[in-house]
């Protein structure tokens, strides 16, 4: 067990889903999550991606900001707002860079977990 696992297993986590897209997003969320925590040079990854594709686009200035404002904090502290169950939390994870990829295999074992 990794420490990403170990962070995510401890977290207070979103119980309650609108429906079944939102629950797969969120399962995408916690893999990106425990990813970042067990590397946290992923961090820089996204920050990369929002400079090179959202920090130009003056529809996504909010997002960008907030973003690069999180990305500030010490991982853990990134993690904890990217999995929580408020409004922000919910900004974050449709608004998040792209930190790492998730191949197709995980994807449909995060579908399979989500179920």
């Amino acid at each position: 067990m990794t420490a990403g696992d170990r962070f995510i297993q401890s977290a207070p986590l979103k119980a309650r889903f609108r429906d079944a897209h939102e629950r797969r997003a969120y399962q995408r969320a916690l893999e990106v999550a425990r990813r970042i925590v067990d590397d946290p040079s992923l961090l820089e990854k996204g920050r990369a991606f929002l400079d090179r594709f959202v920090k130009d686009d003056p529809r996504q200035r909010r997002g960008y900001a907030l973003w690069i404002e999180t990305l500030r904090l010490e991982p853990e502290q990134v993690v904890r707002l990217l999995i929580a169950d408020d409004e922000q939390g919910a900004f974050l994870r449709e608004t998040a860079p792209v930190f790492t990829t998730i191949s197709p295999d995980m994807a449909r074992q995060l579908t399979s977990r989500s179920a």
